[in-house]
């Protein structure tokens, strides 16, 4: 979960899920960026849910996947709102068995993406890459 101090001191909440947005997403990526030298220990994993369940996306669906989400997390994980049908998870798990994790808290249809948090990609690409493979995922 979210620890005040891995918050950053202004934080938009989404309206409907009270989790935070984007921008700060990109602020706990650049935060938790490795140095040189260091290995991948965290990385991004986008839940996306399938565009045949988000019609109508209404809000009770979203805190149901928000309370779904929370739910799963382990220690040290933390969740923000994505996208409109999309949410992203902060984690120092390996990403295959986090993504695993999350998208089984689900009781809808939903794909993942996921990138590593390394020191030649900023939090900007990270996500880039991670909303990539979503993307990749939900065609397939």
């Amino acid at each position: 979960m979210t620890t005040l101090l891995e918050r950053p001191a202004t934080v938009e909440l989404d309206a409907i899920t009270l989790l935070p947005g984007r921008a700060a997403l990109l602020d706990v990526l650049a935060l938790r960026r490795p140095a040189a030298g260091r290995p991948a220990d965290t990385g991004v994993v986008v839940v996306g849910l399938l565009s045949a369940t988000v019609v109508p996306l209404g809000a009770a669906l979203l805190l149901d996947v928000t309370a779904a989400l929370s739910g799963a997390l382990v220690e040290g994980e933390w969740l923000a709102r994505y996208g409109p049908a999309a949410f992203a998870v902060v984690t120092d798990e390996p990403l295959p068995a986090a993504a695993g994790r999350l998208l089984a808290a689900l009781d809808l249809p939903a794909a993942v993406g996921q990138c590593p948090l390394t020191h030649d990609l900023d939090a900007v690409a990270v996500l880039q890459r991670a909303a990539a493979d979503l993307v990749a995922t939900r065609s397939a």
